[in-house]
């Protein structure tokens, strides 16, 4: 699947997507969080998941399904974006 400006979304183009909204929007963060850094333990909470949802789907136009973010799916921008990857796959 292409987003509007034609770029396929790769798991690598969609963890990096979900690692910038993260780092730039979301969470107050220093150098040492990185892609596979444990969100939770970055402060992600319940309103900057939705926020997150929001603007996965504002790049993508896919809605990842609530039900799909579990402590595994959430675990990292990495896990994350496979799991929006899949979503992605199978819409």
């Amino acid at each position: 699947m292409r987003n509007s400006d034609g770029m396929e979304w790769t798991r690598e183009a969609l963890t990096e997507r979900v690692y910038r909204i993260l780092r730039e929007d979301l969470l107050s963060v220093g150098d040492e969080f990185t892609r596979t850094s444990s969100l939770i333990d970055a402060g992600l909470d319940s309103l900057a998941v939705t926020q997150l949802l929001l603007a996965i789907e504002e790049s993508t136009g896919v809605w990842v399904d609530e039900s799909l973010l579990t402590e595994e799916t959430l675990a990292s921008a990495e896990s994350l974006a496979a799991c929006v990857h899949a979503q992605i796959a199978n819409a």
